[in-house]
Formats: C-alpha cells, sequence, structure tokens
C-alpha cells in the first residue's frame, strides 16, 4: 500500500500548479517521440518492444526520479506515462464503451 501512497502523492505533487499542468499536456501530447527517441538510441534492446511499452516506461522512469533533476520532468513523464497507458488500454476499454452507443 505504501507503493500506491507515494504514487498517488507524486501524481499530485506533478499537477500542483499550472506549470506542472502544462508539462503533464506536453507530456501527454509527446509520447510517440519520446517512444520514438528511445528506440533511435536503443534500437537492438527495443526491437521487441511495442511503442506504448516504451513510452510508459520512459515516462514512468521520468514520473518517478526526473524531479531530482528539475520538478517539471516529473511532471513531463506523469504526461507521458498517462498517454502511454492510455494507448495500451483502449483496445480494451473501446469495446466496453462502444456497447454504449445507439443503434
Amino acid at each position: 500500500m505504501e507503493v500506491l501512497g507515494t504514487i498517488t502523492d507524486k501524481a499530485m505533487r506533478a499537477v500542483s500548479d499550472i506549470s506542472g499542468l502544462v508539462a503533464v499536456i506536453i507530456g501527454a501530447g509527446a509520447s510517440a517521440s519520446v517512444a520514438s527517441v528511445i528506440k533511435s538510441w536503443f534500437p537492438e534492446q527495443t526491437k521487441t518492444l511495442t511503442d506504448e511499452t516504451i513510452a510508459a516506461a520512459t515516462g514512468f522512469v521520468m514520473f518517478m526520479w526526473g524531479d531530482r533533476i528539475h520538478p517539471l520532468i516529473s511532471s513531463f513523464g506523469f504526461g507521458v506515462l498517462l498517454a502511454s497507458i492510455g494507448s495500451f488500454t483502449s483496445e480494451f476499454t473501446s469495446g466496453i464503451i462502444s456497447t454504449l452507443q445507439k443503434k
């Protein structure tokens, strides 16, 4: 339970002001670009991974430990993490949501 508390505390700090919110939004928009950059630097290590997996892992690392460099890196990483997890889960949730569509 301690891990979940740490993550939620960091998430609240990531969007605690307007600059953090903007960094989260920019990170969400940049998740595909982040995956491309990682793939360009580590082509052999990432050839079997999906872009969502690469972006989620990179976003998580930036979110958890990026504030050691600058607080906005953590916020940016939170946006990357959210976007990549959303992209990953969209194939599972779209079927459920589409059942609500008017026929």
